[in-house]
């Protein structure tokens, strides 16, 4: 990034709870990242996994996929892409991991999911900073249209999450490019939005990061063979909870 707009966007990050950099993935990049989420379709679809269906969606139009991180070289890049970790360790600190790595490809008629936040696991009164943060990778433009992430600006400000099935008018849509990336605290209040259009799909990558004290949403050393663990650079495996123990002692205090 430029001198000074990395500190431009944390400072809107900070305000809002959400910031969006446009144009990151180069078209080679961008093409990569489709092809990629195709074949883990095509992939899953073979195998008879559960692509559709799920229990926090309105129907069963929208597709996902998971556990993208194990899977692919692809989406390893993304998981340690520079601008998306110094966002994350702007949030979290220098010490973070990866709590789940899925994607979501909204389709014509997919209602929205319902609002929440992702640290919506801790009770409240939350503290007065963020215990998880999302870095989303638009690869489909986001549009109000096609299903793009809506979400409550300043909602990170609050000490609690919203009401799943509530009404917020005030909800904006994030709209931005293909090869964009955006990033959300991850006390926002969110949702998926409704795709409105004839016959246009919405592609999204969401890598969802937590603080290292907290249990991540998939287990990664349960998840990946031993033999695949020398295909992980060493910032991946970190991140998968690798290369480091996970105790909680702070060894200053003996």
């Amino acid at each position: 990034m430029p001198t000074g707009t990395l500190a431009a966007m944390l400072a809107e990050l900070d305000e809002h709870g959400v910031v969006v950099a446009p144009d990151v993935l180069s078209a080679a990049e961008l093409a990569a990242a489709r092809d990629a989420v195709d074949q883990l379709i095509a992939a899953d679809r073979a195998t008879g996994a559960q692509l559709t269906g799920f229990h926090y969606d309105p129907d069963d139009r929208n597709i996902r996929i998971v556990d993208l991180a194990p899977r692919s070289e692809v989406m390893r890049s993304l998981v340690e892409h520079p601008l998306a970790l110094a966002l994350v360790e702007h949030a979290l600190g220098a010490d973070f991991r990866l709590s789940n790595f899925s994607g979501n490809r909204t389709a014509p008629g997919s209602g929205r999911m319902g609002m929440h936040a992702d640290q919506g696991f801790l009770p409240s009164p939350w503290p007065p900073y963020a215990m998880a943060f999302n870095i989303g990778w638009a690869l489909d433009d986001f549009t109000p249209q096609n299903g793009g992430t809506r979400y409550i600006p300043g909602s990170h400000k609050r000490d609690h999450g919203p009401k799943w099935n509530g009404d917020y008018d005030e909800a904006q849509p994030i709209v931005c490019r293909a090869g964009s990336l955006f990033a959300m605290d991850g006390r926002v209040w969110h949702q998926t939005g409704a795709n409105v259009t004839d016959a246009e799909t919405r592609t999204g990558l969401f890598a969802y990061y937590v603080r290292p004290f907290i249990v991540t949403q998939r287990p990664w050393p349960a998840l990946i063979p031993r033999a695949k663990r020398d295909e992980l650079t060493p910032r991946v495996a970190e991140l998968l909870g690798f290369e480091r123990p996970r105790a909680t002692t702070d060894l200053r205090s003996r």
